[in-house]
């Protein structure tokens, strides 16, 4: 029908109206989810200080204004009460602090509480506590107690942690969760870290049995293979250390350079390979190696600038490459690359003649390659 012109005379009366007819739910009959919808808009014109425009509302989420104010006062007695409990949680958390244990009951705590010990320990609020958090950033720093309990708790209720999980467990052992991860995941997947290595060797040193040191480190499943995984650590540990690493000066990059330009042929890189292991023998092989494979990179990029300086040096000098190479800054063997790259180009861009196409129709028909067919083109390139 026709259109409805609503001013603000007609607005209380048509809130009205849908409030009877249309909008009239109770809080109970909204879901949760609708529920944390609504109370999510209203947040935000409270943080902005703004005044709820409600009639607004009302057309947004057909939920009358007297439902969506019951929304927004039970979500804040929700808020109220996981305050109060946070409060508590921590309280009881500081006085079930065992200081020779240097963590809390917090098995007793949840039975106090009457709630999941999972549900308790997202509950504590560290900012509130003056329970002393731990640092054990070594496995030697960790006990085989705290070690059998971090994986005992991980196991029972984690089933693949998350960094927030991580965190719950960092809670329950009072201990920083970066740690308790790096515990648990060498629990998990057993290995000699150095500093476990350096703890083994001066336990021995100090005369401990294999079976002592193992009950203080039981991280792997039997005396063998913990006997065995140090022994391992212990031939690596013994390998000859890496040459020192020795800067290339500016001088040593302009020699490579150098070289690079005399000796270097696509394809083949054996003779300056040789001489550059002369002129530098105090270099691994690998690291000269490496140096050339980067300074060929740079000198040996032909732009369209090199092509069109070389073109025009061949109008005046002819191709006395040894010539053409002094002007450019560079060798014959470079002048005469950059030569043969602007030919290549220059064929590629030229038209192609009717002889030249039906050399290659003949070339595809017979099944020619494409580096045979450019030979019998003779001023293509492929």
């Amino acid at each position: 029908g026709a259109a409805v012109r609503i001013t603000q005379s007609t607005r209380p009366a048509l809130l009205s109206f849908i409030t009877r007819r249309r909008y009239a739910l109770a809080i109970d009959a909204i879901s949760l989810e609708r529920q944390q919808e609504i109370v999510a808009a209203l947040r935000m014109y409270q943080k902005d200080k703004v005044a709820v425009p409600w009639f607004e509302m009302v057309l947004r989420f057909r939920i009358s204004q007297v439902a969506m104010e019951q929304a927004l006062a039970a979500d804040n007695a929700r808020l109220q009460k996981r305050i109060e409990q946070s409060a508590r949680a921590t309280q009881l958390a500081d006085r079930a602090y065992n200081e020779q244990r240097g963590r809390c009951d917090w098995e007793s705590i949840a039975r106090d509480m009457d709630m999941p010990l999972i549900e308790c320990l997202r509950l504590f609020d560290p900012s509130l506590s003056t329970v002393p958090v731990r640092s054990l950033h070594n496995i030697t720093d960790w006990s085989a107690e705290y070690l059998s309990t971090l994986k005992s708790f991980v196991t029972e209720h984690f089933s693949a942690a998350t960094v927030n999980e991580w965190r719950l467990v960092g809670v329950y052992m009072n201990v920083e969760h970066n740690d308790c991860s790096m515990a648990y995941s060498i629990c998990t997947f057993p290995r000699i870290t150095p500093d476990l290595y350096k703890a083994i060797t001066q336990h021995r040193n100090d005369g401990l049995k294999w079976k002592d040191i193992f009950e203080k480190y039981p991280i792997f499943g039997t005396l063998k293979l913990f006997y065995n995984a140090y022994y391992r650590s212990k031939e690596s540990s013994g390998s000859k250390p890496k040459a020192p690493h020795i800067k290339w000066s500016d001088a040593d990059t302009c020699k490579i350079k150098e070289l690079v330009q005399t000796y270097y042929k696509p394809g083949n890189r054996r003779e300056l390979l040789i001489q550059a292991q002369k002129a530098f023998p105090n270099r691994s092989k690998g690291s000269i190696r490496g140096r050339i494979g980067q300074t060929k990179d740079k000198v040996m990029v032909i732009t369209n600038d090199d092509m069109d300086c070389v073109n025009k040096l061949v109008d005046v000098y002819g191709k006395d490459w040894e010539r053409i190479g002094h002007e450019i800054d560079g060798t014959a063997r470079r002048a005469q690359r950059i030569w043969s790259r602007h030919q290549e180009r220059q064929n590629a861009t030229l038209a192609w003649t009717d002889d030249e196409l039906d050399t290659l129709r003949k070339c595809i028909r017979d099944g020619v390659g494409m580096a045979e067919a450019s030979r019998l083109i003779g001023t293509k390139s492929w």
